[in-house]
């Protein structure tokens, strides 16, 4: 049997892009080390990773092989400052994506709700950026069984903005630990408070130039293995390292070793 990275509780994961090939040779790859892949899509500009449904269907099936997950991240953002016609384009793509990767049940859907504002404040418009943030957030969660699947990540902005979206609507929480330090939040006291909500973590390393989504050995090692150790509360989540290419076995690596120092694990 494969001995795989992951914590009571906690399924470890890594991206679709670890090595050159399709989202099913990834899934295998993947497969060797880890529990869930993450489904990182784009369909813009002429560009598109949007698979098949033969191929979603492939996925499910190695899925049930392997005993693999998956999460799928929309391709499209939710972004509450663009003229209507936009917005609903970019819904519409979100509810594509959910019709299309519905067989393979995944695990969760990560959703981006933008800025047109950099920093703490997403917006100079709070009230509209909160209405149609809401409104777009709403329409694509009525799309999936379980709402709770829908995961608003944290980007650059106060999360405390987004609290009331997904509190109101019944959503849950990405917590992405490398963009809390990236932007330099409160990182250990932000963790704490929305651990409780938090049903996906997304981790990476964070150069000291700000380059973030490369290798774990370029994130503070204490806070990692802290918050490895908050999730260890009965909540079943997934724990993405969000990197690419070389960056994934390095990553792994680090896993590896807080593994072996944790008596839960």
């Amino acid at each position: 049997m494969v001995k795989r990275a992951g914590f009571r509780n906690m399924r470890v994961g890594g991206t679709s892009w670890v090595i050159r090939g399709s989202l099913a040779d990834n899934l295998r790859h993947l497969s060797s080390g880890v529990s869930d892949m993450e489904v990182v899509l784009f369909d813009s500009n002429g560009c598109s990773n949007m698979p098949s449904r033969a191929e979603v269907e492939e996925l499910r099936r190695i899925c049930g092989d392997l005993g693999m997950t998956c999460t799928v991240h929309f391709p499209a953002d939710i972004s509450p400052h663009l003229e209507e016609t936009s917005r609903v384009r970019n819904e519409e793509m979100c509810l594509r994506t959910i019709d299309l990767f519905a067989p393979l049940e995944p695990f969760a859907w990560i959703m981006h709700i933008m800025g047109d504002l950099r920093g703490k404040e997403p917006s100079a418009d709070m009230k509209t950026w909160h209405e149609e943030g809401r409104k777009s957030a709403d329409r694509i969660a009525r799309a999936v069984t379980d709402k709770k699947s829908i995961c608003l990540e944290t980007l650059d902005y106060d999360f405390a903005h987004a609290e009331a979206i997904v509190r109101d609507l019944g959503l849950s929480v990405c917590l992405d630990i490398g963009h809390m330090v990236k932007f330099g939040h409160s990182a250990r006291s932000e963790i704490k408070r929305l651990l409780p909500y938090a049903r996906v973590i997304h981790a990476h390393g964070v150069r000291p130039d700000g380059t973030d989504h490369v290798d774990l050995s370029f994130f503070d090692a204490s806070l990692l293995a802290e918050t490895i150790a908050w999730t260890d509360d009965g909540s079943e989540r997934v724990m993405t390292m969000e990197v690419f290419e070389s960056d994934y076995p390095k990553s792994l690596d680090v896993i590896n070793d807080i593994l072996r120092d944790m008596p839960f694990a």
